[in-house]
Formats: C-alpha cells, structure tokens, sequence
C-alpha cells in the first residue's frame, strides 16, 4: 500500500465524531457557517472563469448545509 492510497477501510465504515456542544455553541456555530456561506456566494459571483467558481460555489453549498444542520440539532435538542 502507498502511503498516499489513504486508509485501508472505507469511508463509509468510519464513525462521526460525537461533539458535546452547549445550545449557544451551536447557535455561533450555525451562524458562523451562515457568515462563511454568505462570504463565499459574495466570492463565487467575483469569480469570472466558471471552472474556478464551481468550487466556491460548492463550499457556499457545503457551509449553508452545514448551518442546517446546526439549527436542526438545536431545534431537536429543544424539545
């Protein structure tokens, strides 16, 4: 095996990380992911040449899921 090749087992097998966050944390969190999100749109209409936009507006996507699920947990916590 090459040492670039990565670990041997799947992505798929491998366990999320439990994070024992406070309800604010987690408020600053999805919020701090709404600012990134916000951020990279604003750089991705900067971008003139498509095939380097594709990514920032990827990270766009990625920061604005991300702050979903965020509030998601916030609001499952809530109950």
């Amino acid at each position: 095996m090459y040492w670039l090749d990565g670990p041997r087992e799947p992505a798929a097998k491998s366990r999320a990380m439990a994070f024992d966050l406070t309800d604010a944390e987690m408020a600053t969190a999805a919020a701090a992911c709404r600012a990134l999100a916000f951020q990279e749109e604003l750089r991705a209409k900067s971008v003139e040449n498509p095939s380097l936009r594709g990514p920032v507006e990827n990270s766009a996507q990625r920061y604005a899921a991300l702050a979903v699920k965020f509030e998601a947990e916030r609001k499952r916590r809530d109950r």
